[in-house]
């Protein structure tokens, strides 16, 4: 038996995290312009261009903390357990998928400037699970690390999940 241990998203998780983000930048600007229009306050911003500025920064702030919160409760601990070509996924201690494996996809993209995307699909003969990592931080061109916004795992799990998808097709096609 292998086990492996990693944090990821499945592929749900990652589509509402890319709605997400966009819609937590627009709305309050949306907001704040309806406000000034419907509410006739456009001598007082005029006259207090500080108060715009700061309101947008409490929305930027507090919208980047709701980004925040939403993606650690979309991100999750995983743990593989593989026998032979039989496979057992937990979810947080739960089990979530389990069976005989019939396929593993691995898609890998590695950008210019080193931030890494790994998506594994693993197809058992009853269900099917998508997981995508994202690396929190990656090296800029200049060689210093910075981090992604994007991200949801250490490049660790990246490495352990590559791994086991790399296991998994090894294992199909024999």
């Amino acid at each position: 038996m292998k086990k492996y241990e990693f944090t990821a998203t499945t592929a749900k998780s990652d589509i509402i995290i890319g709605l997400i983000f966009p819609m937590v930048i627009m709305i309050p600007i949306l907001a704040i312009q309806l406000a000034v229009f419907y509410l006739k306050l456009n001598n007082f911003v005029k006259a207090y261009p500080i108060f715009l500025f700061l309101l947008v920064l409490v929305f930027f702030g507090g919208g980047f903390l709701l980004i925040r919160k939403i993606q650690e409760r979309l991100v999750k601990d995983y743990i593989v357990e593989l026998y032979g070509k039989n496979i057992r996924i937990l979810e947080n201690e739960e089990e979530i998928i389990s069976g005989v494996v019939s396929f593993c996809e691995i898609k890998s993209k590695e950008y210019n400037v080193g931030g890494r995307v790994l998506s594994v699909n693993i197809y058992t003969d009853t269900d099917e699970i998508k997981f995508r990592i994202r690396c929190k931080e990656y090296k800029k061109i200049t060689g210093v690390s910075t981090r992604n916004p994007f991200g949801t795992s250490e490049l660790s799990d990246l490495e352990t999940l590559l791994s086991l998808g790399r296991k998994i097709q090894n294992i199909t096609e024999e």
